[in-house]
């Protein structure tokens, strides 16, 4: 007789993640009380004790897969755990968060009405850090269409794009082959908004279900000269993603209005990060670039009110070389 596949899957890339593990691994044998779930951990070419780390410490009752694989980054690492993942939903856990495993009981009963997206809240945390919520106001409890959830939560300022504030139907995913844009950071973007615009239904969950880290040595928090690069570029392509959502997806003209504010907020993060460039030639080098692709002249097609109308003007004089924006 076939064995039943779990109810959830946990997908985790994990890059030199040692330090941050072990309270993650307590917290999902703990879940697995709760729920019947696979966890599948991808030590994505990790020069620390994180594959070792994560056999010493798993119970042996954990149905636990750990792939080692080259280091080829955050999306290409998901998109591998997504094909490995055999459970009802899937989940998107990153090694150095943590998850309320308790938690899971209440979201079994949701997962079991088959929505194609579970939402939960979620609290920022880290040294230094307060802890703080990641919605500021709770959410209705019924079953949204998922361009109605999207609408709602960008009016109300509470869009959030993190791939791991979701749960997913795991067939859903397969069915509208959605994956992660490989080579870029910022990845959660343009995934969250398709996934959440082609899902019938959304539910949230009032529950504080994962705790993010704020962690400065991560990927999108270091300020190395080649890491600030590297998001430039990314919110570059980030751009054109949304552009080709807007122009691919059938959504009503309000829905189409408001994700091209989105694109101008995203764009405005190129001018935004350059800032971290301390030095002259090097943020000269990102306005020069802007000026080659023409790229704040393009988001005059994205304008649909006057203030996003501003923030291009204001662009437009950075790129020119009129203004630093501030």
């Amino acid at each position: 007789m076939s064995q039943q596949p779990p109810l959830l899957s946990i997908v985790t890339p994990a890059y030199n993640a040692a330090q941050f593990l072990a309270p993650l691994i307590e917290a999902v044998t703990r879940a697995a009380t709760h729920c019947a779930l696979e966890w599948i951990i991808i030590d994505d070419g990790s020069t620390d004790d994180t594959a070792a780390l994560v056999e010493t410490l798993t119970p042996p009752h954990i149905a636990m897969t750990l792939i080692r694989q080259a280091n080829v980054g955050l999306s290409e690492t998901r998109n591998r755990g997504l094909v490995a993942a055999i459970g009802e939903y899937v989940w998107f856990v990153d090694a150095d968060d943590l998850i309320a495993p308790d938690g899971l009981l209440k979201l079994t009963q949701t997962m079991q009405s088959r929505c194609d997206m579970i939402s939960f809240q979620a609290m920022y945390f880290g040294e230094g850090v307060m802890d703080a919520n990641i919605y500021a106001h709770p959410k209705p409890q019924h079953a949204f269409n998922g361009e109605d959830w999207l609408t709602m939560l960008i009016m109300k300022k509470e869009w959030r794009h993190y791939a791991w504030i979701y749960l997913y139907r795991r067939q859903f995913l397969v069915e509208t082959k959605l994956q992660f844009r490989r080579g870029i950071l910022h990845e959660d973007i343009a995934f969250t908004t398709e996934a959440v615009l082609r899902a019938n239904s959304v539910r949230h969950v009032d529950i504080c279900m994962y705790r993010y880290r704020q962690n400065p040595s991560s990927l999108t928090g270091s300020r190395s000269i080649s890491r600030v690069f590297e998001r430039i570029n990314s919110y570059f392509m980030i751009v054109e993603q949304l552009r080709e959502i807007n122009r691919r997806i059938p959504m009503r003209a309000k829905t189409m209005s408001l994700l091209k504010n989105e694109i101008i907020g995203q764009a405005m993060q190129v001018f935004d990060v350059a800032k971290c460039l301390n030095e002259r030639e090097q943020y000269k080098s990102v306005i020069v670039d802007c000026r080659k692709r023409r790229f704040a002249q393009s988001l005059f097609q994205d304008v649909t009110n006057f203030k996003r109308l501003r923030q291009v003007i204001r662009m437009w004089l950075t790129q020119i070389g009129i203004k630093r924006l501030k």
